[in-house]
């Protein structure tokens, strides 16, 4: 999915009206998506248009973005994390 779709979608959840945030939200979703390559999940699966992945950059995302709520947020990603890496669909060939 395209970094802008994200962005879209992270600033509509957040109430977020402006440009402001714009390429710090798209560093996060970068930031997320070379955290899941370096655990092994594919790069492929990364880029196509997956709800588990999609689920997953969100909600690493909004753990730096919703300050209230960002330990809620973190130990989702990681429990989301940690089972992809557990599916085999989603493991890089070779690892």
């Amino acid at each position: 999915m395209e970094k802008n779709n994200f962005l879209d979608e992270l600033k509509k959840i957040q109430g977020i009206n402006h440009s402001e945030f714009d390429l710090i939200i798209g560093n996060y979703v970068d930031s997320c998506k070379k955290d899941l390559s370096a655990v092994g999940i594919s790069s492929k699966k990364i880029e196509e248009d997956d709800s588990l992945i999609h689920t997953a950059i969100l909600t690493y995302v909004l753990s730096f973005l919703d300050v209230d709520r960002s330990e809620m947020y973190l130990n989702s990603y990681n429990l989301q994390k940690d089972i992809l890496r557990h599916l085999k669909d989603y493991i890089e060939d070779g690892i």
